[in-house]
């Protein structure tokens, strides 16, 4: 069993996982770090709590513009899949309506 230590405001928090799980633990631990001192930096001393919940919210926000970023993306993979996929429907009707381009087809050619 491993331990993550996280530091902040003169006091240090303990936090028992695996050890598969510790390094994973301890980045997220210091980027949530990051945003606490950051605002910590900004706002002065504002309180433990508030200047908890106000971190929370950032990255609640980040995660949210992330999500929709991805969803984003998603929709244009899907429109390009959807517009690629209706052009070999199409390049296949004409192929099988062109008696021509069936006999090169069969013949090789």
């Amino acid at each position: 069993m491993a331990q993550v230590a996280i530091s902040f405001n003169k006091r240090t928090y303990r936090f028992d996982c695996s050890d598969a799980e510790a390094d994973r633990l301890e980045k997220v631990a210091n980027y949530f770090k990051s945003k606490l001192d950051s605002l910590a930096r900004e706002h002065g001393p504002i309180g433990d709590e508030r200047l908890v919940l106000m971190a929370g919210l950032m990255l609640t926000d980040e995660l949210l513009e992330a999500r929709a970023d991805i969803d984003e993306l998603l929709e244009q993979d899907a429109d390009k899949l959807k517009t690629f996929s209706e052009t070999v429907k199409e390049m296949r009707g004409l192929a099988g309506s062109d008696p021509v381009a069936g006999e090169n087809r069969k013949s090789g050619s």
